[in-house]
Formats: C-alpha cells, structure tokens, sequence
C-alpha cells in the first residue's frame, strides 16, 4: 500500500477518526502517524473536522422503537453480547477521535493544518455528516456560506448498479426536499449549486442521498430510498 498517496491517507484518516478502520488498521495507521508528517496531518485535519462538527450537531431524543430494539437484543443469556454489538459503531467513533487526539496533540507544529491555524475556527460554512443505514458514518458534504460548491467526501461510496445515480437531496426544516444534485462513486467530488448555500441551506436541518434510476430522477425524494441521510448544520 503506498503510503505516501494524499487521497488514500485522507481517506485512512477520515476512516480513523470516525472509528470504521478495524483495529488492525487502526492501530497500523496510528503507527505510521507517528513517523508521517502527512499522516499526522491527515489526521489532524479529520479531527478538527469532527470535533467541530460535533460541537454544533443538536441532541436528538431517541424514539421508543429504539429501546425496544436494545430490549430485544440485550434480552436473555446473550445481553452483554448484544450490547457489545449495538454499542460498538459509538464506541469506535469515540475511540478513533480520542486515539487521533492522542497522536497529533502533542505534535503542532508538524500536525496543524495550514487552513486550521491554532485558535481559528473553520470559515462560515454549511456542513453535513451523513451516516449509512446500519448508523456509520459515510460521507461529509462542505460548502463555505457564500459558495456555489458543494464538496463531499467518502468514507464508503455508495454501490451503484448499471444505469443508476446517486441524489443528493436538501431536507428543509419546513417545506418540500429538493434535489441539490448527483453524485459520482468516487471518494472527493464537488457539486455546482443553482445558488449560494446561503440562499439554498439557510433552513436545511438535513442531507441525504437516494439511489435513483438515470434519466428518471424524480421531483421529490422517497425516504424509503435514502441510503444516507444526516444532519446539516452551520458553522460560524
């Protein structure tokens, strides 16, 4: 594996900090952020990423049916088992932050990003973390304030047969969805907005992305259809 790949080592260290590297690769990666300056920045970026981000998403209360399921798969001979098993996307994502920390903390001078200088905070920007059906994080879609682009990264693209395309969608707090645009299996892209994300995000709470037929795009999404969806919250 070439190491020295700007896009694979961001993918590793955004798989890193949100906790989806197993902890094999975990644990090699965090090896190799001991003796890469690209690695550590890697990593050091991811985790401003999600630290910030994480700063700003709003508590939700979890429905009843939630409980219910953590009833039905902690109940009997095998509860400490199942509470490993729900317990541990939640667990990774916080272990992979705190590992991270623990790495590039005390190496500012080779870990900080030349776009997040110590004491700054991040451009006024809209910013999406969207989570797959099984509740893992998959993609993180970026757009500063006064924009027309929309970059999102993957962590895992979402599989498209033949003759299918992947929508992104805006979920407004109020009013219908509408489509921001299509998006590519590929892990960095960028998307043209029709306007400033000012204009189009100012009262989007969410993001999600459906898997639609090509050429037969519907004018408002089926939930039913969202292989990701997450929040989408401003920064500033």
């Amino acid at each position: 594996m070439r190491y020295d790949n700007p896009d694979l080592l961001d993918r590793l260290a955004a798989a890193c900090v949100f906790g989806t590297l197993s902890p094999r690769a975990r644990r090699r990666f965090l090896q190799l952020a001991r003796r890469s300056d690209a690695a550590a920045h890697a990593l050091h970026v991811w985790e401003a990423h999600s630290a910030r981000l994480a700063a700003v998403v709003p508590p939700v209360k979890p429905a009843p049916r939630v409980w219910r399921e953590i009833e039905r798969r902690t109940a009997g001979v095998g509860a400490a088992a199942g509470w490993r098993a729900w317990l541990r996307p939640a667990l990774g994502f916080a272990l992979g932050v705190l590992l991270t920390v623990s790495i590039v903390g005390p190496l500012p001078e080779r870990g900080q990003a030349p776009e997040l200088p110590e004491h700054s905070v991040l451009p006024a920007s809209y910013v999406g973390l969207l989570l797959d059906r099984d509740g893992r994080p998959a993609a993180l879609a970026s757009s500063r304030r006064h924009g027309r682009d929309l970059g999102v990264k993957f962590l895992h693209a979402p599989v498209l047969s033949e003759g299918q395309v992947a929508v992104l969608w805006a979920l407004p707090k109020q009013g219908h969805p509408f489509r921001l645009g299509t998006l590519q299996p590929q892990a960095k892209q960028r998307v043209t907005l029709a306007d400033t994300s000012e204009k189009l995000l100012a009262n989007v709470a969410e993001l999600a992305v459906s898997i639609e037929a090509a050429g037969n795009i519907p004018d408002l999404p089926d939930p039913a259809r969202f292989a990701l969806r997450g929040h989408c919250v401003k920064l500033w």
